[in-house]
């Protein structure tokens, strides 16, 4: 896999282990109103385990800690939020890598933001593919719950991509969901 860092030359001071600390602790404050604040305004479509935690009852809920995004701009998206996460801690903590994959012989872009001390990877920004499905739930665009599970059935069938357990587990509480919580 190939990748590119992006670098924004914006002049900040360097990132410590505090600012590491500081980002984990206001998570939500930090990372994920600025997502959900660029869904609303940009139109993008969140998908995977968070998507799927948006959509299912709380007891079903699994910790994620990184979003999966569609854009029709990912670079830019990715840029933005990496700038949201640099002023929320007060330093040059996030930066952008290009990485690219191959998909049935087609090779595709993602945008990983990333923090610099620990390489986490904070968002994944894919371009978005054509008639996608999707539901919206509070001006927020969540991937549907079929089209998910499609997705982790394709994963299960296809045990290269390297994702089963994960997507056993996700496919499993969509079908609960489905079904009816009681």
């Amino acid at each position: 896999m190939k990748k590119h860092i992006i670098n924004t030359g914006r002049h900040l001071p360097r990132a410590t282990y505090s600012d590491q600390f500081e980002l984990w602790q206001n998570r939500t404050k930090i990372v994920e109103k600025p997502v959900q604040k660029q869904s609303r305004k940009d139109k993008t479509i969140l998908y995977g385990a968070y998507a799927v935690n948006q959509q299912v009852h709380p007891t079903l809920r699994r910790q994620t800690y990184d979003f999966d995004i569609y854009s029709n701009q990912p670079r830019h998206h990715a840029i933005q939020l990496e700038k949201s996460i640099d002023r929320g801690v007060n330093a040059d903590l996030a930066y952008v890598q290009k990485t690219y994959y191959t998909k049935n012989g087609k090779k595709h872009q993602l945008y990983r933001v990333k923090t610099r001390l620990n390489d986490i990877t904070e968002a994944d920004y894919n371009t978005m593919p054509k008639n996608i499905q999707y539901t919206t739930k509070q001006g927020i665009r969540y991937e549907t719950l079929n089209r998910a599970e499609k997705k982790y059935d394709h994963m299960l069938d296809h045990p290269e991509y390297g994702r089963g357990f994960n997507a056993n587990i996700d496919r499993a509480r969509i079908r609960i969901q489905k079904r009816g919580i009681r």
